[in-house]
């Protein structure tokens, strides 16, 4: 583990198979930015102790990826999710985090949705 890693950011790997599963033991505490680029894993679970801390949240051209691991609308440092050219319903699982969250009382969360094959 990396318990200082801030930023962890994976563009265009093919070190992620079409699952990405995390365990209770995959914890990135210091974890506050992550960033998926190109392709992705079609299937994530993962919770929100996986990334406690964790501020921002974007996911670009991950086309496969059916949706974000619905546990993130638990983390209560989220402020933000940025998907650009990804799955409408990866969209529509940030739109739940925002609800959750939104039901807990947070109200900073701000999620950003960029699809440029709509446009």
């Amino acid at each position: 583990m990396l318990p200082n890693l801030e930023e962890f950011k994976l563009k265009h790997s093919r070190s992620l198979s079409h699952e990405w599963r995390l365990s209770d033991k995959d914890e990135f505490k210091s974890l506050k930015l992550l960033l998926l680029s190109g392709g992705g894993p079609s299937c994530w679970e993962a919770s929100s102790d996986n990334f406690p801390n964790l501020k921002c949240l974007v996911l670009k051209n991950c086309w496969f990826l059916q949706k974000i691991p619905a546990d993130f609308g638990e983390i209560c440092t989220l402020e933000s999710i940025e998907l650009r050219d990804c799955s409408t319903t990866a969209e529509d699982s940030a739109r739940e985090i925002v609800q959750e969250q939104e039901d807990m009382g947070n109200n900073i969360l701000n999620v950003y949705l960029h699809n440029s094959s709509r446009n």
